[in-house]
């Protein structure tokens, strides 16, 4: 599997950031199929950084209120499953958070695109 099948991207929360402070640790948004060694070694292959630990939930979607329909009435929505992965690093060793941002170069393409056509 390619990099981005695995790594969706990171979770940048005040939770989440005082895990990384506290232990060392990273919370990665990742694939729901993904097992912990494929990400283990998406990671090192990627960021050539050691993994102590990784451990992994499944968040359940929540049933939202979206939006309204002709008579009026709300229209349930149930948002998508993911998988959190919670990653702990050998001592010393860190992952650049601008570098888990997913498909960064198909954002800079569109942004190109968009200047090109003004």
């Amino acid at each position: 599997m390619n990099y981005h099948d695995i790594i969706k991207g990171s979770i940048l929360s005040e939770k989440s950031y005082s895990i990384s402070e506290g232990y060392k640790s990273y919370t990665l948004k990742v694939s729901l199929r993904a097992s912990k060694d494929q990400v283990r070694d998406v990671l090192k292959k990627a960021f050539d950084v050691d993994v102590v630990s990784i451990n992994t939930l499944i968040k359940r979607g929540k049933v939202v209120k979206k939006a309204r329909n002709r008579k009026g009435a709300p229209i349930m929505v149930k948002k998508a499953n993911f998988k959190k992965a919670f990653v702990t690093l050998k001592d010393g060793q860190e992952i650049p958070f601008t570098a888990i941002v997913p498909n960064q170069d198909n954002i800079e393409e569109q942004n190109e695109t968009k200047e090109q056509g003004k």
